[in-house]
């Protein structure tokens, strides 16, 4: 990863902080994507502390407003002329409903649409062959629960008929079904992956889960993965060259390829939630 530029949202806690750590490890140039700035610098502070690499950037970032995804895109092209490894791997859960500054359902915004526009937007740093840049797209098993529900993105059904577990999952669909459709537009340009890191130990489901869902995620937790070991299979896609031409695919926590839901490998579902998600950034690309 000598010299390699990768970009990993959410990159100052969790699942995120331990893959910046074995790549920073790894000699990469890293630049930590970060709704926080304050929490950012520190994660990058430690990162040279730790490793030893000095190679670490900041990069403000909301994914929860589109204005914020399209102010950091522009920033990081003007300084970094190459994108070598993309890792979409922030993310929320609400237990309640909330929106994002653009009025969409906050896991959708969030989880899915922001990284959309994101990688869009960085297309132009990654596109210089096949074989160069990286997308990776942390998903979740909890895929196989979800649909979506275009008639609820904006959450039009009302806080009553709110389920955040269901949301959740309609979020992660949203990675594996946006991974597919990126392959099939992008393929000849890069290669995009989407993985289940396992069940980890992360503050996920403490944040802004509703009482019961924190109890139960904190008695669970100690039991639950590292995030150090929930980052094996993001620095396996990012790193590997056993994985230089795969593309278009779902990978599990052994960092071993299984097929996602039927719903997640629907070619029509892809293509309808792409298109619904370029119109909805449409203003925001560059």
């Amino acid at each position: 990863m000598q010299d390699k530029t990768v970009l990993i949202t959410g990159a100052n806690d969790g699942i995120g902080k331990a893959t910046a750590e074995r790549l920073a490890r790894k000699g990469a140039h890293l630049v930590l994507a970060c709704r926080s700035e304050t929490k950012a610098q520190r994660t990058a502070d430690w990162l040279v502390e730790t490793t030893g690499n000095e190679h670490i950037d900041t990069l403000p970032l909301d994914l929860a407003d589109l204005h914020s995804v399209r102010a950091a895109s522009e920033l990081f092209l003007a300084e970094h002329p190459r994108l070598d490894v993309l890792i979409n791997n922030a993310g929320v859960y609400c237990g309640s409903l909330e929106l994002t500054s653009q009025g969409y359902e906050l896991q959708f915004g969030v989880n899915h649409l922001g990284h959309f526009l994101l990688t869009l937007n960085l297309m132009p740093a990654m596109q210089c062959s096949k074989l160069c840049s990286r997308v990776i797209n942390v998903s979740s098993a909890m895929h196989t629960k979800g649909g979506i529900d275009f008639g609820n993105l904006r959450g039009e059904r009302g806080e009553k008929a709110y389920d955040g577990t269901r949301a959740y999952a309609q979020s992660k669909l949203a990675n594996v079904l946006f991974t597919k459709e990126l392959d099939r537009r992008h393929g000849s340009e890069l290669t995009t992956n989407c993985l289940h890191p396992g069940v980890v130990g992360t503050s996920l489901a403490n944040k802004k889960g509703k009482l019961f869902t924190k109890a139960v995620w904190s008695m669970y937790k100690p039991f639950a993965k590292t995030p150090s070991r929930g980052a094996d299979t993001s620095v396996y896609l990012a790193s590997s060259p056993e994985v230089r031409e795969v593309s278009g695919r779902y990978f599990n926590p052994n960092q071993c390829l299984v097929k996602p839901s039927p719903t997640a490998r629907n070619e029509q579902l892809a293509r309808r939630l792409w298109e619904y998600s370029a119109a909805a950034v449409h203003e925001f690309l560059l």
